[in-house]
């Protein structure tokens, strides 16, 4: 049985899907796993492939959704890019970005923002 977590992580992806399909994006795949790495979305904007990292977040201050990608994560995001791109040689040539969604609600659940972070994780 989905945990409260599992829940909100996954109102929040469908939440993030929904604003880039609405900006142009066309969402090509969804919860890509390898090892201990999830890509919430994999997206197609323009000639760019575009990987996605959706926080949602309950009663934070605002900004903090946005805020809560570590330098660990970001190590591991660009670790699920570079298998992805592997894995998937119709993409390997292509520009390749990692974006953030950041969902914030209030306490009550309710809609606060949506922040969206175009190129939010280089490689050094």
């Amino acid at each position: 049985m989905p945990s409260g977590r599992q829940h909100l992580g996954d109102f929040g992806e469908r939440t993030a899907a929904a604003h880039l399909q609405a900006k142009g994006f066309r969402v090509i795949d969804r919860k890509y796993r390898v090892r201990d790495v999830e890509i919430d979305l994999i997206a197609l904007d323009g000639d760019q492939v575009v990987f996605v990292e959706v926080r949602t977040r309950r009663g934070a201050y605002p900004g903090m959704a946005a805020l809560s990608i570590t330098r660990k994560k970001a190590a591991k995001l660009l670790f699920g890019v570079e298998r992805y791109a592997e894995a998937h040689p119709e993409v390997a040539d292509m520009p390749l970005r990692i974006d953030v969604v950041a969902i914030e609600l209030g306490a009550d659940g309710k809609m606060r923002d949506i922040i969206h972070i175009e190129d939010a994780v280089r490689d050094r």
